[in-house]
């Protein structure tokens, strides 16, 4: 056996004292050439089978000047039918982080609210559910999406990085997790000059993209090469960042990240490697098996055409032989035969079909799905969920890779927000919330990572189809949520979504209230119209608790004020007095009061001891509370 030290270089790009990276960088691509034009062959493949479209290469020509199949050809092509439907179904779910403390006091429990507000605003501001759409769906073709996130004049960016640009070494990253990544770019070279201005020369020396034939490029673009290597061990000095052309170093830092700054999606994880293996490459052979034989039923189905069998001497006029109804042939000896040859065998189009419905078995999908259908016989809301339920679990893990990158998306825009904050510059973001438009500094909220934890959940939840929401009616009704009237109305409509918002407005507007005061310092007085006993219970509960986490006495104080003057607006109003001749009053049934007791404000010593034992529960009866208006 052959000594593993051989194959080891001497020197390493990311050691601290190496002057000259960009050349170790290039050596160590070049070495990896083989396997970097084998997994690009692979991924040409299977974009052209997805695209129905022919590339000779991923780069920038060999992507854009592919020869077109034939226009006339017939294709099924289930691999992009597959893809784009389980693109669909996962990528309808916008997951959300969250961010939730562990016996945090009012101030952790405040900024943990403000992170997740802050982490939205940087979502809606980068598009990212967009986004990773696309990302998405490159894990279906290629079998790996990556996402970058970086900064960018001091903001917080995200790009989708197509997967040939990236780069590991297969063998150092055997279980997954390699220590260095490159990222291959092609860039136009006045806008490299112009982040770079330092390497002028250097930049205007580099060689173009592609030196051989340079007649479909639009502009002079040439190769940047950034790399990146993870420290070996906490407090090691040798992790490395470094942008650079061949030639040159134009960027060099210290990297001390345990992380990639890329998110990436596999559709299915492989056994040994980083890459993953895509839903174009299980279905590769079965898309394949389809084309030719789609190529050769309709190269029979042409050739197939009618014929008529003319004997020689016999006296027919071939203008006789024509398409007119009725016609009359003339002849004498034999008479024309006319031979409709048998075009395709059965059992080809058998073949053809049961190719095609193992495809959507393979990848999971119903071809229902892929036509948005539904199947036949399931009429019920019950049907319906049950059925889209045990689709949905052939993707749990598809899916939950996919929240899982939303989370991993939020943690680097965190640390990369803190990196800014840090250098003594501001970072804020606006937050487009259901009631209002808030901008975020980072700075107010400056949480450590050991104060908070991550959580996602998937938004629209509730059921699409008329059938399924229907259903959903009948059981809200059934459990007492709706009462007969609000059914009918939803029966006709089920608009579930503006029904939930009626019903639960007066607890919102209690929540509203809490927050303004506890956050904001703002103070809204009760309304007479507003669901006071409500607004009671829950201003006792968030009272205990505001309490409990050391919330500021003048919050306080205004919690108890609201309270105070609910007491006063659900108390019954006092009987009228009629004063006697003699000025001495009375009450409506004449006799004289024993003794006038004016209506007194609670003092704060009565709120804490009510709070503290706590109204029972009212009665919920549709949207209001019995015996209260709304």
């Amino acid at each position: 056996m052959k000594g593993a030290s051989a194959y080891l270089p001497q020197r390493f790009w990311w050691d601290p004292g190496e002057e000259k990276p960009q050349d170790l960088i290039y050596s160590l691509l070049s070495n990896l050439e083989d396997r970097i034009e084998t997994r690009a062959d692979h991924d040409v493949l299977h974009l052209s089978l997805f695209e129905n479209y022919y590339n000779n290469a991923l780069n920038p020509i060999g992507y854009k000047t592919g020869t077109l199949f034939d226009d006339e050809r017939v294709t099924f092509n289930v691999i992009a039918s597959c893809c784009n439907t389980v693109t669909a179904k996962i990528s309808k779910t916008r997951p959300r982080p969250i961010f939730l403390t562990s016996g945090g006091d009012y101030s952790v429990k405040k900024k943990a609210k403000l992170l997740t507000k802050f982490v939205d605003g940087m979502f809606y501001q980068v598009d990212l559910y967009n986004v990773m759409q696309r990302v998405f769906l490159d894990s279906c073709v290629f079998g790996t999406g990556v996402l970058k996130v970086f900064v960018e004049d001091d903001e917080v960016k995200v790009e989708r990085i197509f997967p040939s640009e990236l780069i590991v070494d297969e063998y150092e990253a055997r279980y997954g997790e390699p220590r260095s990544m490159f990222q291959r770019k092609v860039m136009p070279r006045e806008v490299v000059a112009g982040l770079y201005p330092s390497h002028q020369a250097e930049i205007a020396a580099a060689a173009p993209c592609d030196p051989e034939d340079r007649s479909y490029n639009t502009g002079d673009m040439i190769e940047v090469i950034e790399a990146w290597h993870i420290p070996s061990a906490k407090g090691v000095d040798d992790g490395r960042h470094v942008i650079c052309i061949d030639g040159a170093t134009l960027f060099d830092e210290k990297y001390e990240k345990s992380y990639f700054p890329f998110v990436t999606l596999r559709w299915s994880r492989r056994m040994l490697g980083y890459y993953g293996q895509g839903l174009a490459e299980q279905l590769r052979g079965i898309q394949a098996e389809i084309n030719q034989l789609l190529l050769n039923i309709q190269e029979q189905m042409n050739l197939a055409t009618p014929k008529v069998f003319l004997e020689r001497g016999s006296q027919v006029a071939k203008e006789q032989i024509n398409n007119q109804t009725w016609g009359i042939v003339e002849y004498e000896g034999q008479p024309p035969r006319f031979f409709v040859p048998q075009t395709v065998a059965g059992e080809v189009f058998s073949h053809l079909d049961r190719l095609y419905n193992r495809a959507y078995e393979i990848s999971g999908i119903s071809q229902l799905s892929a036509t948005s259908l539904k199947p036949a016989g399931l009429e019920s809301g019950v049907a319906l969920r049950e059925y889209s339920d045990i689709e949905t679990e052939r993707f749990v893990i598809v899916g939950q890779a996919y929240e899982s990158a939303f989370l991993e998306v939020a943690r680097q825009m965190i640390d990369l927000a803190k990196d800014v904050s840090e250098e003594g510059k501001t970072f804020e973001v606006i937050s487009f919330g259901d009631k209002d438009i808030e901008k975020i500094k980072w700075s107010d909220i400056n949480l450590r990572e050991d104060q908070y934890r991550m959580k996602v959940y998937p938004a629209s939840l509730l059921p699409t189809t008329p059938a399924a929401r229907l259903q959903t009616v009948i059981e809200m009704a059934q459990a007492g949520l709706i009462d007969k009237t609000e059914t009918r109305s939803l029966l006709d409509f089920p608009d579930i979504e503006q029904f939930n918002k009626l019903a639960t407005a007066p607890m919102e507007e209690a929540e509203m209230l809490v927050e303004e005061i506890l956050e904001k310092g703002k103070y809204h007085p009760p309304e007479p119209f507003s669901n006071l006993q409500l607004h009671l219970q829950y201003f006792q509960r968030a009272y205990i608790e505001a309490k409990i986490n050391g919330v500021p006495e003048d919050r306080l104080d205004l919690m108890r004020r609201y309270m105070q003057e609910c007491f006063k607006l659900l108390q019954p109003p006092a009987p009228s007095v009629a004063a006697m001749p003699g000025g001495q009053p009375q009450d409506a049934g004449g006799s004289l009061p024993t003794k006038l007791t004016p209506t007194a404000t609670p003092p704060k010593d009565a709120i804490d001891a009510l709070a503290e034992a706590e109204l029972p529960a009212p009665q919920v009866t549709g949207t209001a509370l019995e015996g209260v208006p709304v």
